[in-house]
């Protein structure tokens, strides 16, 4: 497997859409790399011979990440990279841009011999996404030594507990906290935007200065089931009826509150449901965002008022429990300025705008100096089959990159991060 020389538009995309035909259901459009799946542990040995190849030092660690090594002088290290798993029938871009293009940005740097005093180090992380187990960020979360011991007995949708996952790709659950490698210093995640923004407002490199925190909850809803034809409408506790408010409760509060906060449900569930029955038992899913974190818990405690009332209203019993909350993080301003002067030398307009999607810059940005760049993605189009970046858009995002990555390891630090 040989890396294109100079990171070239037809390289990047070469690669990025040979990863996307990694995917657990290959008869279906759309990849799906599940974490600890099959297809994830093909997806990550690829990666690894990538890495190999661009002539980095290359490792996987205790939960499934993939490093390559730039050595410099010093041991203190800059990161970059993204995730390798995806959404059920989800992108090719998503995640993986970042990773091939740190990886072709290294290999360049390395093809070039310049001189580094920061190490600099590419991190392919097993997961991200959330897809198999209610979790997030767990390969980024799992650097820096926040994972709970818990999650280990966490189960997907089938009853597989992520400690056994582990095994089934030869991963040790007991040694599931990895201890950092090295002095890591930063961290610069480039990504497509999975927005609409860039593109409309015709920008080929965006700097993000915060990323929205969020939450995400399982919802069960239990009330009885009972015999749709004999029993009378006063007499029910349907929890399909009551649920569906709840999730126009959920619609209505993105909409008034879209400037600066979002709520979403994605999974919808009637448990042993049948065409005759009034449902009993029904779960769904809650995602909600804000970049202000006050807001968000304002809107959870409104949310939680309206999934109360609606239980009482329907005579059934309703639990939210909540599995994820991820505090908004402010991206470095050093990096975000260094960002834009690369872009600028290199001729690329640039827009301030923040990410409303999660990312692993989330996570490290609260234990280090971090940065996120955007690429446009075509109209705005994520977490589909129709994920679309075009290769001139991630030719620049590479450059950019390159850049912004031998200036964070040649230059001073100061206090809040950034090189």
């Amino acid at each position: 497997m040989r890396v294109p020389i100079l990171g070239t538009a037809a390289g990047i995309e070469r690669y990025l859409l040979e990863l996307g035909t990694i995917t657990e259901f290959p008869d279906r459009a759309g990849v799906t790399r599940r974490l600890y799946t099959e297809a994830w542990q093909k997806a990550q040995i690829m990666i690894y011979e990538l890495m190999c190849a661009a002539g980095l030092e290359a490792w996987m660690d205790e939960v499934g990440n993939v490093h390559g090594r730039l050595q410099g002088s010093s041991d203190q290290t800059i990161l970059t990279g993204s995730h390798f798993d995806t959404v059920v029938d989800g992108g090719a871009y998503d995640g993986a841009y970042g990773i091939i293009a740190g990886i072709v940005a290294l290999s360049e740097l390395k093809a070039r011999q310049v001189p580094l005093h920061r190490s600099l180090e590419v991190v392919a992380f097993s997961e991200e996404e959330g897809s198999r187990f209610p979790l997030t960020c767990w390969g980024s979360r799992a650097l820096v030594g926040k994972i709970d011991t818990e999650a280990m007995l966490l189960c997907d949708s089938q009853g597989i507990s992520l400690n056994d996952a582990m095994r089934s790709v030869g991963l040790n659950p007991s040694r599931a906290h990895p201890r950092r490698s090295y002095d890591y210093q930063g961290f610069v995640e480039l990504h497509v935007e999975q927005g609409s923004q860039l593109e409309e407002r015709r920008k080929p490199i965006g700097i993000v200065g915060t990323i929205f925190g969020q939450e995400r909850w399982i919802v069960r809803v239990r009330g009885e089931s009972a015999h749709a034809g004999t029993t009378r409408m006063a007499r029910r506790h349907d929890a399909l009826v009551a649920a569906s408010e709840m999730v126009m409760a959920v619609y209505r509060l993105s909409q008034n509150n879209e400037a600066h906060a979002i709520a979403t449900v994605g999974l919808l569930q009637v448990h042993h449901g049948t065409a005759n029955c009034v449902p009993g038992h029904v779960t769904f899913t809650v995602d909600l965002r804000s970049a202000h974190d006050e807001i968000r818990r304002n809107l959870a405690l409104q949310l939680r008022q309206d999934f109360k009332e609606s239980g009482i209203r329907h005579g059934v019993e309703v639990v939210a429990e909540k599995h994820t909350d991820t505090a908004a993080v402010s991206m470095s301003s050093h990096l975000q300025h260094l960002t834009r002067d690369v872009a600028e030398n290199l001729e690329l307009d640039t827009l301030f705008l923040d990410s409303r999607a999660g990312h692993d810059a989330q996570i490290l940005g609260r234990e280090m100096p971090a940065g996120m760049i955007f690429v446009p993605s075509h109209q705005g189009i994520s977490h589909h089959a129709r994920e679309f970046t075009s290769a001139r858009d991630l030719a620049n995002g590479e450059r950019v990159l390159r850049n912004v990555l031998e200036r964070a390891a040649n230059n001073r630090y100061s206090e809040d991060g950034g090189g």
